[in-house]
């Protein structure tokens, strides 16, 4: 008896616990059409114009504007959390628009966003010589994610001494010294 009730307590704090990891809060999610794709609206801007869509990215360039600042993003599919993920495939880029200041210092070159916003129009900039029209999306909410860690490096054929803490060589000075060329500068 006392296991089920231990069942159902672990039941009820996973459904608790479960919109929590969301990264945005419900009442910004409301809307958002999963099925509009930035390659949909790259061919005819104007029929999605209105559209709530969730989008991210890696931003190229942050540009603040004394009304707003204007984060250029190359579009990324996003992953469950609604990151992007497989940055090197691209459909093509979108422009934030984010009521306010956004220190170009935080959101830098390189840092991974999404964002979940309305499709307002589209803006003519170039990219190089090439003109390019980017559809602008309204920001609701904004989230710059972590930059992400590499893993450190390892090795495979590094050879580490196999006599590990002691030698059976008499002339190491000392036994348990890993590194018999190695000679402490102090000698107490």
């Amino acid at each position: 008896m006392k296991s089920h009730r231990i069942l159902f307590e672990l039941g009820a704090l996973c459904c608790l616990l479960i919109p929590s990891c969301m990264p945005f809060p419900q009442h910004v999610m409301e809307g958002v059409a999963r099925d509009v794709e930035l390659s949909d609206v790259l061919k005819n801007p104007d029929a999605f114009r209105g559209a709530v869509v969730i989008w991210g990215g890696v931003i190229i360039e942050t540009i603040p504007k004394r009304e707003a600042t204007l984060i250029i993003v190359r579009q990324a599919e996003l992953d469950y959390q609604k990151r992007p993920h497989d940055l090197d495939r691209s459909v093509g880029r979108f422009i934030i628009r984010h009521e306010g200041f956004l220190d170009p210092a935080i959101y830098e070159k390189g840092r991974e966003v999404t964002v979940v916003g309305e499709i307002v129009g589209t803006e003519e900039r170039p990219v190089g010589e090439h003109p390019y029209k980017y559809p602008v999306v309204k920001a609701r909410s904004l989230r710059l994610w972590e930059m992400r860690r590499k893993a450190p490096y390892y090795d495979p054929f590094y050879y580490d001494e196999p006599f590990y803490p002691w030698h059976p060589y008499p002339w190491h000075p000392y036994p348990w010294s890993p590194y018999p060329w190695y000679r402490h500068p102090y000698w107490w």
